[in-house]
């Protein structure tokens, strides 16, 4: 199919060329539209620049930011190519990436495809290794399972495809964050599959300290389940509504009961057996860790038997003994967002959005 590469950024100077350089000349006629959110660091004269040395390519600047739902739609409306790839302006892309990306969409109920997304600097530190390990698992182990069971509900914004009948049926873009889980949400009501091409892949730049990484995941998680699979896009298991599946209920069941269910009674655990079995803390502690670690062992196995750049991967899987102290900070972190978000809405605060933008949305 003809494949538009739909790319939307702001302040991105630094990366965009090579960026663009990964994808340009990937696929035969390909499409590239670059859409410059009311940068301020010279973002759209550096993809001009490259513009001007490479057919295909077009760039728009927007001189007031307005976040990246309405820099998607407008790059929607600039391109009449069957199938819209999203990839972030820091990313790179694999080896025939859009080749293997858009082969699910063979199959006409398949509205979007999921790429993998992997960790480009693993080795700058061990935070990063752990981050790293944590894509393989989730994304290109995770991914593919959900999509076999029919219940894949996430289709990265750094890398993903989209049917463009399917963008215009469901009208796009909503307001995020996250745009991402918000359309292809959307994609399955309207009775969509979502697929998953596990090997094609981009390689993207996660946070390298604490601070920043706390700070990414406190907007993914604000902005996810309680707001999405809660709120929003409820509708999608209501028995008696047109766009019911079954599939769509696992889906939002599986959610549930990973994210709010088992997050809750894990705290009542924890409380429980600090209060009633302070004698036994470090044996039950220890039972723990190493039950974790096992099962960190066994993904590890799944990871190395799909991987197809097994040096890579299992390089990256020597952290799972860390794993655990790793996950545990993300469930505190997780907690906390949780509650944020079913308190006091703070997903509608984020500055992800402009802030003019924030002021006009519903709020969910």
């Amino acid at each position: 199919p003809s494949v538009c590469a739909l790319l939307v950024g702001h302040n991105e100077a630094g990366t965009i060329a090579r960026t663009l350089s990964s994808i340009w000349g990937t696929y035969p006629g390909l499409e590239i539209v670059v859409v410059d959110d009311g940068s301020s660091d010279g973002m759209a004269h550096v993809a001009r620049q490259f513009a001007h040395d490479h057919a295909g390519v077009l760039v728009v600047r927007r001189e007031r930011r307005g976040g990246k739902s309405s820099g998607m739609n407008m790059g929607l409306c600039l391109t009449r190519a069957d199938v819209v790839v999203a990839i972030d302006c820091d990313s790179f892309l694999g080896t025939n990436a859009l080749e293997l990306l858009v082969q699910p969409l063979r199959d006409p109920r398949v509205g979007a495809v999921a790429g993998t997304v992997i960790v480009r600097n693993p080795r700058k530190a061990l935070l990063v290794r752990l981050q790293a390990y944590e894509y393989l698992r989730s994304i290109f182990v995770g991914r593919l399972f959900s999509a076999r069971l029919g219940i894949l509900g996430i289709v990265s914004g750094a890398f993903g495809a989209f049917r463009r009948e399917a963008l215009l049926r469901t009208m796009g873009w909503d307001v995020g964050p996250p745009e991402d889980l918000d359309l292809v949400l959307a994609l399955r009501k309207g009775g969509y599959r979502i697929a998953c091409a596990q090997y094609a892949y981009c390689l993207t730049k996660t946070p390298e300290s604490w601070k920043r990484l706390l700070k990414q995941r406190m907007r993914w998680d604000e902005s996810g389940v309680i707001r999405n699979h809660c709120r929003k896009h409820l509708d999608m298991v209501q028995p008696f509504a047109a766009h019911f599946r079954f599939s769509n209920l696992v889906l939002f069941l599986e959610s549930w009961l990973t994210n709010l269910v088992t997050l809750a009674g894990m705290w009542l655990w924890v409380f429980a057996t600090a209060l009633t079995q302070r004698g036994e803390l470090w044996n039950i502690g220890l039972t723990l860790y190493l039950g974790y670690v096992a099962c960190e062992v066994l993904n590890a196995a799944v990871i190395v038997t799909y991987s197809r750049n097994r040096v890579r991967d299992v390089l990256t899987c020597l952290v799972v003994p860390l794993s655990p102290f790793y996950q545990a900070v993300l469930l505190v972190q997780r907690t906390l967002s949780m509650l944020r978000e079913g308190l006091f809405r703070t997903s509608f605060q984020d500055n992800f959005v402009p802030k003019h933008v924030r002021d006009v949305t519903w709020r969910w």
